[in-house]
């Protein structure tokens, strides 16, 4: 590959890289041009080299690769990486090692931004200068910098090792000591193994006062109001359908643009016998090791410790992690962002935007039809999914109509259950007079409270038609 020119692609070239390594060990490429997401999640125990610039994203996602860069990266380096080892040989951008859980980064120069972030394991070295902060949110793992830090050090960190070479700005939550022989025997033979010479170096070792406090607890699913939605079943009007009589198509097909869609014969995910296999990766959460093996890869936007991801500083950063997920999988299979409702209408826009498949939607103080009413104008473009703590036919229908293309159960499921509640619903659509359940509409529903007329433009029962905000 050392023939490729600055107009390839991150697929292009990912796809070409996967292709030469299937028999060989080794792949170099030459002329890399700031492309995003190469050489992630390639095979294990192969070797790649690049001589050029990389993009953001760089090694991510790293299960057992040799990767060398002859060449400055951008930002988050082995975003994601479980094992394996990333040379750089240059300098970075902001957030090298971000959920780093294993193996070994080293950059050989400095970073222009955050080191360390979420980090969980393995080890990180930086023989230059960082110039942001470090080990913010770092619950494992070895960090060492030979050079300068220049912002905050520790923030939220629980764990692991910090070493720093330079000066730092020292402040009340964080204790600066003299490293122990034992550690500093460690940590020369680590510099040594990857030619940084530790002679002169005065490293000490940076501790934090910051004391946890647990993760914060599971969000429950909160509010609903389809107690005060109606079904409207067919008579005359429109006619009723009978399974095992009438034709009544179930199915559900997420990520019809991926090699492998997750096709779906009743409108349901989840987790139990014979459910699909998710590859899920959570905020402040170890990468997900099993996209290889997954049906569907699932960025989970629920809150942990923290509120939000830290390679995500800005909205349109959600588009560079679906990327690397797609590039990660070779565009395989569908990927989800899972979120609770909140600024619906502009974060679906985000994620329509990002090239995600689709999006999970749970609730807390919003009524989750209240969610996927404000949602239902994006259903063109995204697979759209109400989160459900059980299974209840009726609101399937309800959710359906209101915009869902389907549910995503919050637990487990046995296959008599489904096989029931699949039944149960297909006899619901059928008396609504639909023979295709994403036919359903709000135009089969009514309500005999305005509050929820006003919320859903569902029509009022009686009067028979939406409020005037509707009326367009």
């Amino acid at each position: 590959m050392s023939d490729s020119d600055d107009s390839w692609s991150s697929s292009v070239i990912n796809e070409q890289l996967r292709k030469r390594l299937e028999t060989h060990n080794s792949a170099k490429v030459t002329n890399l041009n700031s492309q995003p997401c190469i050489a992630v999640n390639m095979p294990r125990e192969k070797t790649l080299t690049f001589d050029g610039d990389a993009g953001d994203n760089f090694g991510g996602m790293n299960n057992g690769t040799n990767i060398v860069l002859n060449g400055d990266a951008g930002r988050f380096v082995g975003n994601g990486m479980n094992s394996g080892e990333i040379i750089i040989n240059g300098n970075c951008e902001d957030g090298v090692g971000h959920c780093l859980s294993g193996g070994m980064i080293v950059v050989q120069g400095s970073v222009d931004g955050n080191v360390g972030p979420s980090m969980k394991g393995g080890d990180l070295i930086i023989s230059g200068d960082v110039r942001g902060d470090l080990a913010t949110c770092m619950s494992g793992g070895s960090l060492i910098v030979c050079g300068n830090v220049l912002g905050d050090i520790s923030k939220m960190q629980t764990g692991g090792k910090v070493f720093v070479g330079g000066e730092i700005d020292e402040n009340p939550n964080i204790i600066a000591k003299n490293i122990a022989p034992a550690d500093w025997k460690a940590v020369q033979k680590t510099l040594r193994d990857y030619g940084v010479d530790p002679n002169g170096l005065n490293f000490r070792s940076i501790d934090t006062n910051f004391k946890a406090v647990g993760k914060q607890p599971t969000e429950e699913i909160g509010k609903s109001i389809s107690d005060t939605i109606t079904l409207l079943h067919a008579k005359l009007s429109r006619r009723p359908r009978t399974v095992n009589l009438d034709e009544i198509n179930m199915s559900l097909s997420i990520g019809n643009n991926k090699e492998e869609p997750l096709n779906l014969t009743i409108p349901l995910l989840w987790t139990g016998n014979n459910a699909p296999t998710y590859s899920i990766w959570g905020i402040n959460e170890k990468s997900p090791t099993n996209l290889d093996s997954a049906n569907m890869a699932i960025i989970d936007l629920s809150t942990t410790e923290i509120n939000r991801r830290l390679d995500m500083k800005r909205p349109t950063d959600l588009a560079f992690t679906v990327e690397l997920i797609r590039q990660s999988t070779s565009k395989r299979i569908p990927i989800m962002i899972k979120l609770k409702a909140g600024d619906v209408e502009n974060d679906l826009s985000i994620i329509t935007k990002s090239g995600a498949d689709g999006v999970i939607l749970t609730n807390g103080e919003m009524p989750i039809e209240a969610a996927i009413t404000a949602a239902r104008p994006h259903k063109d473009n995204l697979t759209i999914l109400a989160s459900c703590k059980e299974l209840d036919c009726r609101f399937a229908a309800k959710i359906i109509a209101l915009g869902a293309s389907g549910l995503f159960l919050d637990g487990e499921c046995q296959s008599a259950k489904l096989k029931t509640f699949g039944s149960d619903l297909a006899k619901t659509i059928g008396s609504l007079g639909v023979g295709n359940i994403s036919d359903l509409s709000s135009d089969n529903l009514r309500t005999t409270d305005q509050n929820t007329a006003a919320m859903t433009g569902v029509a009022i029962a009686g009067y028979d038609s939406v409020l005037p905000m509707w009326r367009h």
